[in-house]
């Protein structure tokens, strides 16, 4: 009876004792680090095809933007014209002027600017619509509205319209405007393209212009090939 409360214990002791030795020798799960590759696409090159041959295309002469090789006369389309020799050769603003000229005063205005443009007949617009756009931009100098005055005239054996305006003009988009200023345009057309030549500016200047103005278009001709800068 005396061995029982020592037995009891010591069981109690042994048998609740963690396994300390397994905990510490228990080996841990190893960490594998997978490496992921990516395939690669191969961007083409040129150098993969040297036969190969990319075309080039010369915007700055497609579209008129170096001057003239032959400065004394004005090319657009299949039209030439002599140049009047106080017209200077000016680099278009947009790509759909076929050439332009800085047309100077006599007196003391600022220079006006002739504008010649291009289109195919399908893409071009009427005379009305261009006259109803060109009257937006301008009004009288006491601030109504303006009138259009139209004259029929030949160019290069072709029938023609000159289209004036005159009074206060505003670019489109602007708030300013320019009191006393011109626009004298003729348009005219062929079986493929209507041409639009416009003079703008001062209208003391396009006044002084006036007699290089009908020489120029009166010495406008048709030539069966495209004209070349």
């Amino acid at each position: 009876m005396k061995i029982l409360p020592v037995i009891i214990p010591c069981c109690l002791l042994f048998s609740c004792e963690p396994p300390q030795d397994e905990a510490r020798t228990r080996p841990a799960t190893p960490i594998i680090e997978l490496e992921v590759t990516k395939e690669v696409t191969k961007t083409p090159s040129l150098l993969d095809s040297p036969e190969a041959k990319t075309e080039e295309v010369d915007h700055q002469s497609k579209f008129t933007f170096l001057p003239p090789k032959d400065n004394s006369v004005v090319l657009f389309g299949n039209y030439v014209s002599t140049r009047p020799e106080s017209w200077l050769w000016v680099i278009p603003k947009t790509l759909f002027t076929t050439c332009n000229y800085s047309l100077p005063s006599f007196s003391s205005s600022d220079p006006a600017l002739i504008t010649i443009m291009q289109f195919k007949n399908e893409d071009s617009e009427s005379i009305e619509k261009s006259i109803v756009r060109w009257k937006e931009l301008f009004r009288s100098d006491g601030g109504g509205p303006i009138s259009a005055n139209l004259e029929p005239i030949t160019v290069a054996g072709k029938p023609a319209t000159q289209i004036v305006m005159h009074g206060e003009y505003m670019g489109a988009g602007s708030g300013w405007r320019l009191q006393n200023h011109m626009l004298f345009a003729t348009i005219f057309r062929d079986e493929t393209t209507t041409t639009y030549i416009k003079v703008l500016g001062p209208r003391k200047t396009i006044y002084s212009q006036k007699n290089s103005i009908d020489a120029f278009l009166e010495d406008t001709k048709w030539v069966e090939y495209p004209a070349e800068e």
